[in-house]
């Protein structure tokens, strides 16, 4: 039943059609896509935005960051458009969930009192002179934090975008993409608006409005430290090298900071920042210039290493050669499913994990069909990526094929849980 409907929302997000049915299940989707927990941070900040910006209306400042949000995918389908998905991509590398996570560190510290931003936080008394242009861009970048998160819910509406250019440039299938985003943000904003519009009934401020302020600072540190942790995942470190770095980091801050005998909180935390911005900076150029010297003190490589042909992932021996993978499938009749991967893609590397957990999908595929590994970085790719039936290429990844010797299409997919259509695929083949 949920893969029904699932399969039923999708037809809706990705038709050529704008019914009220389309509307209803954009939004929709937009609203559980707000409910992922790593949009949870962005909550309580806004909650400390919006509870400063008092007008005649209560509506009024929550509803104009409440489009400013919205606005921002509307953006997104426009920069999709006229990018062909390279920004979509963009969203997914490690340099920028460490740029969020350093982001929502200095919002946690902001929620805190460490340090004050005026947009943030201001005098209720002046509050009613700030200017709704200055609500509409704290929206807009509330939409920028929250895109990493629900980058995979809006693939099937992009996917029409760039099926769209294939078949050649036109302003028009990227202004409907646009409006079609725009309506999904207007889905994932409803709880940012029902935060802003009733977050001014909450109980009189005491001291526990302190310790909530502290809670809420936690929360969005942990946070910080999760986007952290995803950016060393997609680099390929240690798992627990992000929890070292960030446990390091936090301590040589608080030390920086707690040597400063004179000035305000937030002007001892300012210093502190540049302080550990300068040291962290050297300690990245130090890592950075490491390549560098290593080519000038070569290592000689072992005589007669060669590169493998293959990648062996468990019980699972998977082909890097396009030649041997197609060659194998002609002799054996076996379809050749391949798996479009890479460093930085999240889901890639957990569908990486599930082939082995999942005994069904390991039996069938080990069995009865030759396993083709293609790295964004190999040749191959963009000539898979540049073919107008493959468009989810030109988005991100994860995407799955199954192709027969021949190179005919037997299925194809970006959905890496979809492992019962993977196996009906190849046992129907």
């Amino acid at each position: 039943m949920v893969s029904e409907i699932q399969t039923f929302i999708e037809s809706q997000l990705s038709s050529g059609s704008f019914s009220i049915f389309s509307f209803f299940f954009l939004a929709l989707g937009g609203l559980l896509a707000g409910l992922l927990p790593c949009v949870y941070p962005l909550y309580p900040i806004t909650a400390g935005i919006l509870k400063s910006r008092v007008s005649k209306h209560k509506w009024s400042h929550p509803l104009v960051y409440y489009v400013g949000l919205a606005s921002m995918y509307a953006v997104f389908g426009l920069v999709a458009g006229f990018s062909g998905g390279a920004f979509n991509s963009f969203l997914r590398y490690p340099e920028t969930q460490v740029l969020l996570s350093i982001l929502l560190f200095i919002l946690g510290l902001s929620v805190a009192e460490f340090l004050y931003f005026p947009f943030f936080s201001g005098d209720l008394r002046n509050s009613t002179n700030i200017s709704y242009a200055n609500t509409f861009l704290l929206g807009v970048g509330a939409g920028l934090l929250s895109s990493p998160c629900v980058g995979p819910v809006v693939v099937s509406i992009l996917v029409q975008l760039i099926t769209y250019q294939t078949e050649g440039f036109s302003i028009l299938p990227i202004l409907f993409t646009s409006l079609k985003m725009f309506v999904f943000g207007l889905g994932l904003g409803i709880p940012f608006l029902l935060i802003g519009v009733f977050g001014f009934a909450l109980p009189k401020s005491g001291k526990w409005m302190k310790w909530i302020q502290w809670v809420l600072a936690l929360f969005i540190l942990y946070f910080s430290y999760s986007y952290l942790e995803k950016a060393f995942a997609l680099w390929g470190f240690d798992s627990g090298l992000s929890a070292k770095v960030f446990l390091l980091w936090t301590l040589a801050l608080s030390f920086l900071y707690l040597q400063k005998k004179e000035g305000l909180p937030c002007e001892k935390m300012k210093l502190a920042l540049l302080q550990m911005g300068v040291y962290t900076s050297l300690v990245i150029l130090i890592l950075l210039l490491q390549p560098s010297v290593l080519k000038i003190f070569p290592v000689s490589p072992s005589a007669g290493l060669n590169p493998v042909p293959t990648e062996i992932h468990g019980n699972l021996e998977w082909q890097r050669s396009e030649v041997e993978a197609y060659r194998m499938a002609k002799e054996t009749g076996k379809p050749i499913f391949i798996d479009f991967y890479a460093d930085w893609c999240t889901n890639c590397k957990e569908f990486q994990k599930l082939t082995l957990s999942d005994k069904e999908w390991n039996e069938t595929f080990k069995n009865k069909a030759i396993l083709w590994k293609v790295y964004d970085t190999d040749p191959i790719f963009e000539e898979f990526a540049n073919n107008p039936e493959y468009p989810e290429l030109k988005i991100g990844l994860p995407f799955f094929l199954i192709l027969d010797a021949n190179g005919k299409r037997i299925y194809k997919s970006n959905d890496y849980l979809d492992t019962k259509g993977m196996i009906d695929a190849v046992r129907n083949f």
